[in-house]
């Protein structure tokens, strides 16, 4: 073999080695240089936090000290809560989520928590108010009753399905207009994770332990007599016109 040949091989071994050189150097500067981060999210709007919509002592059973509590402390920190976890979640970069554990993946989970419980506290606050004078007992409007006696049978009956459930929930207990079924459904929950797609809530009953111990302690069924009383069965109805305006 001649030297030519040898010197040939070698040059373009060496031209090679060179190339691959240069373009794992190219590969490695690109890596170094500084990658442009993700659009933020834009930051939802604030959620304000909601005046009670009642005397804070004017339901009848249901204690001043207890309902400013629950209002100012459960409430309010839930909407608190609610808008620091979104201003996060702007910040957060989704596409570092994935299985076991990620900043995105559990502040969604947060944001649905305190979305829902600051939501549904509202549902519940406009649902009560303070009783009419007399005790004349309750008569529902129309369309809420014809609805009531289609689906239960009674009022009595309803009472008697909503107090077993919020015996039985560390929750909340809702009403709801239910599109699948076309009727109404008692819908009870654990935690914040009102799951029932679709449903609209009608009457909406807080069973945490917040909403009932400084007045009743462990009774809950003391509690949901108190609530019971002062239920504004003319929301309840607006609500459900509104439900079956959109079915």
């Amino acid at each position: 073999m001649s030297e030519d040949t040898i010197d040939r091989r070698s040059f373009g071994a060496g031209l090679a080695t060179a190339v691959a050189a240069a373009a794992l150097l190219r590969d490695r500067e690109a890596e170094a240089q500084p990658r442009p981060s993700p659009a933020l999210a834009p930051t939802p709007p604030e959620r304000p936090v909601a005046p009670l919509p009642f005397p804070a002592g004017g339901l009848q059973g249901l204690s001043e000290r207890l309902l400013r509590s629950h209002h100012e402390n459960n409430y309010a920190g839930a909407v608190r809560k609610l808008n620091e976890i979104r201003r996060q979640l702007a910040a957060a970069d989704p596409e570092q989520a994935g299985g076991y554990w990620s900043l995105y993946g559990s502040l969604k989970a947060a944001e649905l928590a305190a979305r829902n419980s600051a939501l549904l506290h509202e549902l519940y606050f406009a649902n009560l108010g303070p009783p009419p004078a007399g005790d004349a007992g309750v008569a529902l409007p129309a369309i809420l009753g014809a609805l009531v006696a289609a689906r239960f049978g009674s009022l009595e009956r309803l009472q008697a399905l909503l107090r077993g459930a919020a015996k039985a929930s560390n929750g909340w207990v809702v009403l709801v207009t239910d599109p699948a079924s076309r009727t109404l459904e008692v819908v009870q929950t654990e935690g914040h994770a009102f799951g029932a797609w679709e449903a609209s809530p009608l009457l909406v009953l807080d069973l945490y332990e917040h909403a009932y111990a400084l007045d009743f302690g462990a009774d809950k069924g003391a509690y949901f007599t108190a609530v019971w009383r002062n239920v504004r069965w003319d929301e309840v109805h607006r609500r459900a016109t509104q439900a079956l305006g959109r079915l």
